[in-house]
């Protein structure tokens, strides 16, 4: 028999098509989301009289026996689960190999509108209901982040957006949880999840996609919403991850974010110098800004890969990520070093330079910021304060 996967030799995937029983896909996916709220809130129900037709129609063609496209389903597997796939020859075979998989590592890349349909169909089976009782599963398996994330988002790349903030914590969830296992001293708040940040190493999961398209556009200035709506955008960061240095190249800048955040959380502005003007009265207000932090990330982007507009440079990425390792110990040092944080940190010219502009505040902060790292990450030896950072943009 012919096997069941088929190799993607480009990114080194396992694509398997293969049919799961309606019930147990849904069990499958309501377990993937489980701490997102279930099924129904993954995508915003379609509002206009179109859409909501469409989807009408969709649940009363599946009460009536239609066939749905395959839902994609991606996972990043141990060795063993992947060899096991090469060598799948039949349903049965298949069906048991998707039970083994760890459902926390499982993402649906395409199909929620169509799997939420189901659900309503299943809810309000009765009598003449013809409801198919299998869905057809188009499973990709990797073994690294790098070609799930890849492969992920080739798929999604002109897909209609749902709603921006739960699509991006689908799209993007390997990449979060390999932050979260690779990463000490960080802690990664979903969207569902109502704490807030109230000291360094915490971040929105949200945030951490910002800052992983800022890195992989090597910009400062991005839009989330262009971002996921407009294909050219997307595939900036499907260029970046087309190599297999990329995700990890971003998860040791998120290693020296977190380094950097917890260092200035060590300090704080003199409190006579305080008043209800004050930006930046404590370190950890400097990264709980999203311009401070989404700066910081494409900085380190153009710094480790080039500049934008210009080919990926991963032949040198080892060593400019050394150099980089370096500024970062040597401003952490410095702030640890200081006879007085504050002065060292600058509150007063940082304060200063934000407060300058009244008008398109975002921008002005990234750029801000963006010079400010930049300029560190050049000079960090030369340092006797941040001065000089918070006054590189002109």
């Amino acid at each position: 028999m012919n096997p069941i996967f088929l190799e993607d030799a480009r990114v080194g995937c396992l694509s398997g098509l293969g049919q799961l029983n309606v019930e147990e896909y849904l069990a499958l996916v309501n377990e993937v989301y489980k701490d997102n709220g279930g099924i129904p809130g993954q995508r915003a129900p379609l509002k206009t009289k179109t859409g909501i037709n469409i989807r009408k129609r969709m649940i009363d063609d599946l009460k009536r026996g239609a066939i749905l496209p395959p839902v994609v389903i991606g996972a990043v597997v141990p060795p063993s689960i992947f060899e096991e796939a090469q060598n799948c020859r039949s349903n049965s075979d298949f069906e048991r190999l998707i039970r083994k998989i760890d459902r926390s590592t499982l993402s649906v890349i395409d199909g929620m509108q169509r799997t939420t349909a189901l659900e309503t169909a299943v809810a309000e089976v009765g009598e003449g209901n013809k409801l198919c009782k299998s869905i057809r599963v188009d499973l990709w398996l990797a073994k690294s982040i790098d070609s799930m994330v890849y492969r992920m988002l080739v798929l999604n790349t002109g897909q209609v957006p749902w709603d921006i903030k739960r699509q991006l914590e689908t799209i993007y969830k390997q990449v979060l949880k390999t932050i979260e296992s690779e990463v000490s001293d960080i802690d990664v708040f979903n969207i569902d999840e109502k704490e807030r940040r109230s000291g360094a190493g915490q971040y929105r999961s949200t945030r951490i996609v910002e800052l992983f398209l800022a890195f992989t556009s090597r910009k400062p200035h991005i839009e989330v919403k262009e971002k996921v709506a407009e294909d050219f955008a997307r595939m900036e960061a499907t260029e970046a991850t087309a190599n297999e240095k990329a995700v990890p190249a971003f998860i040791e800048t998120m290693k020296l974010l977190v380094k950097l955040d917890q260092a200035f959380a060590t300090t704080a502005m003199q409190p006579e110098y305080v008043d209800a003007g004050t930006r930046f009265s404590e370190g950890k207000d400097i990264f709980t800004s999203a311009p401070a932090s989404i700066a910081f990330s494409a900085a380190a982007a153009q710094f480790l890969l080039g500049m934008p507009g210009y080919p990926f440079d991963f032949e040198n990425l080892e060593a400019k990520l050394g150099t980089l390792r370096s500024s970062i110990e040597i401003i952490t040092k410095k702030i640890t070093d200081a006879p007085d944080k504050a002065d060292f940190i600058d509150y007063l010219t940082l304060n200063q330079k934000v407060s300058a502009r009244s008008g398109r505040i975002g921008e002005y902060e990234r750029e801000l910021f963006f010079r400010a790292f930049e300029h560190m990450f050049e000079h960090a030896s030369n340092l006797e304060s941040l001065t000089p950072c918070w006054s590189a943009y002109k």
